[in-house]
């Protein structure tokens, strides 16, 4: 008996030590990483979004390394990402956000599915850059063609989603899409320049396609703005805004 209680008792250093690199290291990586996406995510509420990116990107940096990550974090890590972006638009760096963004989107949807949730609010954050880039542009006095590109992929991933989404979320992507469309033929007078006014419109003359979605019904939004030939405008006269389903695939 007593052999016995000896041998328990110089087990436990080892039982520790298993639980130290095991399942204790990864409890510890998961606390940490609660408390810095607790601060990112009221940084970001403040207003504080140079900060909050910083502390998302700590989030990240604390979750658990695994070269096969189970379902759920790789989620959360994709949903990290998301926030992480989300707080970069927020401080007009519009042509580093579609970058960032494209890549993530088809990440998602390779990993997560194209009607994923997070898909979908990826999708709604593409479109909502897109839509602010062309008002920056318009402000800004750029060329026709080049905040139309944005208006037109804006318009591409709310028509999207509208299509897909079901329940409260359509309704809120069918409102998008209204206003997406109603705003083509608005003086430049009729939009507001963002809180802050800190919007760049550096890098947004080329514009980059929005990821193709194969996996959904009629597959994604077009890699391209519609080429088909329009008749052309009379002289001095605008042409028309184009119908809600003229555009597009």
């Amino acid at each position: 008996m007593k052999k016995w209680l000896i041998l328990a008792w110089l087990l436990i250093p080892v039982a520790l030590v298993s639980y130290h690199f095991g399942p204790g290291q990864a409890a510890f990586a998961y606390r940490q990483a609660q408390t810095h996406l607790a601060d990112a995510q009221k940084l970001e509420q403040d207003g504080h979004f140079d900060e909050a990116i910083d502390r998302y990107g700590e989030t990240l940096a604390a979750l658990p390394e695994s070269d096969e990550p189970p379902p759920d974090l790789a989620l959360r890590r994709d949903q990290l990402r998301l926030a992480q972006i989300r707080s970069r638009f927020q401080l007009g760096r519009l042509a580093e956000t579609l970058d960032s963004l494209n890549v993530l989107i088809e990440d998602i949807e390779r990993d997560h599915g194209a009607n994923s949730a997070l898909a979908e609010d990826a999708r709604d954050l593409l479109g909502r850059v897109h839509y602010q880039a062309m008002v920056a542009l318009r402000l800004k006095s750029a060329e026709e063609a080049v905040w139309k590109k944005h208006w037109e992929l804006a318009r591409q991933n709310f028509r999207f989603l509208a299509e897909h989404t079901t329940g409260r979320r359509n309704s809120l992507d069918r409102r998008n899409l209204e206003v997406v469309i109603k705003s083509f033929n608005l003086p430049q007078d009729a939009f507001a320049a963002p809180a802050g006014g800190a919007t760049t419109t550096a890098g947004l003359a080329t514009t980059k396609p929005p990821p193709p979605n194969a996996a959904a019904n009629g597959g994604g939004p077009p890699t391209k703005a519609d080429a088909r030939p329009r008749p052309e405008a009379p002289p001095n006269k605008r042409p028309p805004p184009p119908d809600e389903f003229d555009l597009g695939s």
